[in-house]
């Protein structure tokens, strides 16, 4: 697993001056009689020993063991020695060599392997691989996550540099997800109990003991509380009180099969879509034959709302059509839901429906859309047209489209905030617009 990697050398060792070349040339010349010494760094904790010699009062390293505590690439071809970190590649052709082995200057060496060197300390980047689930912390940071055979790894990975350090290691356990403000994140258990992660301190606090199972968790607006469906069919609508750990029941309509679960600002109001399942049937006529038959009739994905605020607590049922149907918005106000229609030509478009009036509309056709999100007051969506795709903000009132960037068909979904902050993995890479072109920052 390739992941951020902190150093802390010496100081004495780091901090000496440069090498010119002609102390380069005495140090050749004088190689063979100097005494290989060691130093040792710390490595996210971890002790490890690093060769060096003095070159004339300059302090120089191995080439292999900075290398090797570094993750990067080490290859010899006759007298030049390649070293690669990322993208950064280093060729040494006149490194001091003493028994074999290559040192050089480490300061010069690590700016060019583009590792970061402050205060007697060495960052280095390694990128990510593999990233499965990305979500904003705030403008300047993602949370990344990378699953494996042996549980999950989360990064709080800087959204600029890509320079990322290991939050939480963690096996059977729920998404990360992270509050409006972008102040904490929280989990699920295996065991249901919840834990909430404060992103400056890095410190975790088990904020539930409830044991129901949780899925699909979402904070409320102002990160007090944290909605989700309740028990392994996604049956109930409940509130996690964060203050108490409390857990409050706000619909119980006896209905399994509920998802894309989304709150109103004011988190009196919620919609989700309903998934029915599919009628099995056995030909009763003939005992001796298994046959099983499966009837799809009304197992269309429905859209429903449910407002808490009133008294007669029965969820409204937004759509009865037979399209399928994706990436659920409820509105700040909880006036309207948006989502994506997906025709039978298999092309997608922005639908709404009032939730008072249960009017229906199409906000938007033009492109066929692929993806949805709802960020400070827009709809930002990816899409295709002909060979072209795009990232586009829509305004919900007006259908109105303006362009934001244009991607490649690698880009498979989209990261947006609350705040419109995107980001979009790309070949299952995290990429980040730099002047305006989506820019991996991990690998």
């Amino acid at each position: 697993m390739k992941k951020a990697v902190v150093i802390s050398v010496l100081a004495t060792a780091i901090g000496a001056a440069a090498v010119t070349p002609v102390m380069a040339q005495s140090a050749v010349q004088t190689a063979q009689a100097v005494q290989v010494g060691t130093i040792t760094v710390s490595i996210n904790g971890n002790s490890v020993a690093i060769r060096t010699i003095d070159a004339q009062g300059v302090t120089l390293a191995s080439v292999r063991d900075l290398a090797k505590a570094l993750e990067a690439s080490l290859n010899v071809t006759g007298s030049t020695i390649t070293v690669q970190l990322n993208h950064n590649v280093v060729k040494l052709s006149n490194a001091v060599t003493v028994n074999g082995t290559a040192f050089v200057e480490p300061v010069s060496f690590l700016g060019k392997l583009g590792v970061g060197y402050s205060n007697g300390n060495i960052t280095s980047v390694k990128f990510l691989e593999n990233v499965d689930q990305v979500t904003w912390v705030n403008a300047s940071k993602l949370i990344a996550s990378i699953s494996g055979e042996n549980g999950r790894e989360d990064y709080l990975v800087d959204a600029a540099t890509g320079k990322n350090e290991l939050l939480l290691t963690s096996s059977d356990t729920s998404e990360l997800i992270v509050s409006p403000d972008g102040s904490k994140a929280a989990y699920s258990e295996e065991d249901g109990t919840v834990n909430v992660i404060d992103l400056s301190t890095k410190q975790s606090t088990k904020v539930s003991t409830d044991t129901s199972i949780k899925n699909e968790m979402v904070f409320s607006a102002d990160g007090s509380s944290i909605f989700f469906f309740q028990g392994d069919k996604n049956s109930v609508i409940c509130k996690l009180s964060l203050a108490d750990g409390s857990v409050t029941k706000i619909l119980e309509d006896k209905v399994d099969y509920k998802a894309n679960l989304t709150v109103s600002a004011d988190g009196t109001k919620v919609a989700y879509f309903q998934i029915k399942q599919p009628v099995v049937k056995n030909d009763a006529t003939d005992v001796s034959k298994d046959d099983v038959t499966i009837d799809p009739t009304g197992t269309e994905t429905q859209a429903f709302f449910y407002d808490s605020a009133k008294g007669d607590n029965k969820p409204v049922q937004l759509t009865k059509d037979a399209s399928d149907k994706a990436f659920l918005e409820l509105s700040v106000d909880g006036s309207k839901v948006y989502y994506v229609s997906i025709g039978d030509d298999n092309t997608g478009s922005v639908a709404s429906v009032n939730t008072a009036s249960l009017e229906a509309a199409t906000v938007y056709s033009a492109e066929d859309v692929y993806q949805m999100n709802q960020a400070d007051g827009k709809l930002i969506v990816l899409t295709a047209k002909g060979d072209a795709n795009s990232i586009s903000a829509i305004d919900p009132a007006t259908g109105t489209a303006s362009k934001l960037f244009s991607v490649s068909d690698a880009v498979s979904e989209l990261i947006v905030s609350g705040k419109g902050d995107i980001a979009a993995i790309s070949n299952d890479q995290l990429a980040v617009p730099v002047n305006g072109k989506f820019t991996t920052i991990t690998r």
